[in-house]
């Protein structure tokens, strides 16, 4: 059974620094990260490493064609396993309308396509590598409310087996997540579904809600 958890809270509230520590990109001055268990500063890295994709908010995608870009995560992929990902991802939506379709070239710095399409770009080469825990931070910050919430209900859909941990502060981002870890001064103040930190009167996610809504 997978999980789809968002971690959420204003600029600058610790999401990034909570989500490095799980490939222990960063480690804990204090207490202790652990994933089944298992206090990471006793796993070995390369292992855990293996085990975590981390899709990062600055996009990078390299002047090959969109099949190259892919193949970078996974350079064994199959077709099949690139068109499972691209549409997941919702990157097929445009690159079927391309000329070239995936062998189409992006350019210097991927100048030939939208920031929303080097983003689901980058999502799709996250699934390509098929972890057990795929990290995306802020994926749907340069998509449309339509396509994001495509994005959102086609990776509830593939996370079977999965941990998804997304971090956002966009309120369409999160709501349908299994569980929200709300984020505030670099402290865990909510944990639960929306429905249900909706229901707590006094919450910092249900205070935060409210002023998005404002």
């Amino acid at each position: 059974m997978g999980e789809l958890v968002a971690f959420v809270g204003p600029t600058g509230a610790g999401k990034t620094t909570l989500a490095f520590m799980i490939p222990f990109l960063l480690k804990p001055t204090s207490g202790r990260v652990s994933i089944d268990g298992k206090d990471l500063s006793e796993v070995d890295l390369d292992s855990l490493r293996n085990q975590v994709t981390y899709v990062f908010q600055e996009l990078m995608v390299l002047s090959d064609s969109i099949k190259e870009n892919l193949l970078l995560a996974c350079p064994d992929a199959t077709d099949e396993e690139i068109d499972d990902a691209c549409k997941t991802a919702g990157a097929d939506e445009f690159i079927n309308k391309l000329p070239n379709g995936i062998h189409t070239k992006l350019g210097k710095a991927g100048n030939t396509i939208s920031v929303g399409q080097k983003q689901r770009i980058s999502i799709a080469r996250g699934l390509l590598r098929n972890t057990p825990i795929i990290i995306l931070d802020e994926p749907t910050a340069a998509l449309d409310p339509k396509t994001e919430n495509k994005l959102i209900a086609r990776l509830k859909g593939a996370s079977k087996g999965k941990l998804f941990v997304i971090i956002a502060h966009r309120l369409s981002t999160v709501k349908a997540a299994d569980q929200i870890i709300f984020i505030e001064n670099g402290k865990i103040e909510d944990v639960g579904s929306h429905d249900e930190l909706m229901l707590k009167k006094s919450g910092r996610y249900r205070h935060f809600v409210n002023l998005q809504n404002q």
